[in-house]
């Protein structure tokens, strides 16, 4: 698989992950992803953006959202530099402005946040090092205070407590069987299409990610269609 089809699979996969995490929630949001900025576009990777501006959401990672949230997605190929921190920003600046009255969306109404899988730690020190203060605020998520004019929070998704967020963990390296088991148990329990839908994506991208996990992709390519009824009744051999 060429490396850029790859990433563009991670990217998918973690836009699904995000969905199905706040559409099992039953949170009224909606989703926007890769939306273009201007004719020679920059795109941001995925918005959440609350219907009922208001509503709290009071899980670890949506508790810091605003109406508009805007997400930076690096994959696992991915880097994350301090010019990519400050990237963000300036898509963030771009967003509030372009094609609006003005200040139209004031910027008090727009969040930030960077999911990346392992921990970036050049650039955190040289944040630190300017004077930005960051601060673990549950395990694996970081606010970032300071000199900046949207704030912004980093998950760093290899981090997170296991149970929470699992799509988020599945699409990259060291899944496991009952890493898929699970959150292929808690989509079909919903009985809802768009989130087997989304599951189905992040599954995918899981498999791919991980080649050693081969019996268990023969298995699912197997009941893959038929996703609701059969899935759980054939993983229950892989315990």
């Amino acid at each position: 698989m060429a490396e850029e089809t790859w990433r563009t699979r991670f990217h998918y996969g973690f836009y699904a992950a995000m969905e199905v995490e706040y559409d099992l929630k039953k949170i009224p949001l909606t989703y926007e992803q890769e939306v273009e900025l201007g004719k020679d576009p920059i795109r941001l990777d995925f918005l959440i953006i609350k219907k009922e501006p208001n509503v709290i959401l009071h899980d670890p990672i949506g508790e810091f959202f605003k109406q508009i949230n805007i997400f930076e997605y690096k994959s696992p190929e991915d880097g994350l530099s301090i010019d990519d921190f400050y990237k963000v920003q300036g898509y963030g600046l771009i967003y509030k402005g372009f094609g609006r009255k003005v200040n139209e969306l004031p910027v008090e109404n727009i969040t930030l946040t960077i999911v990346r899988h392992t921990h970036p730690r050049d650039m955190i020190k040289m944040l630190e090092d300017s004077g930005i203060l960051v601060r673990e605020t549950y395990p694996g998520i970081y606010r970032f205070e300071g000199n900046l004019s949207i704030p912004v929070q980093l998950v760093i998704s290899s981090q997170l407590p296991l149970g929470e967020y699992d799509g988020l963990r599945l699409i990259a390296k060291g899944a496991t069987i009952e890493d898929i088991k699970n959150y292929a148990e808690r989509a079909i329990a919903s009985d809802n299409e768009r989130i087997k839908e989304n599951a189905r994506t992040v599954i995918d991208v899981c498999l791919d990610a991980n080649k050693n996990l081969v019996e268990v992709k023969e298995m699912y390519e197997a009941v893959r269609g038929s996703f609701q009824r059969c899935f759980c009744k054939r993983t229950a051999k892989w315990n």
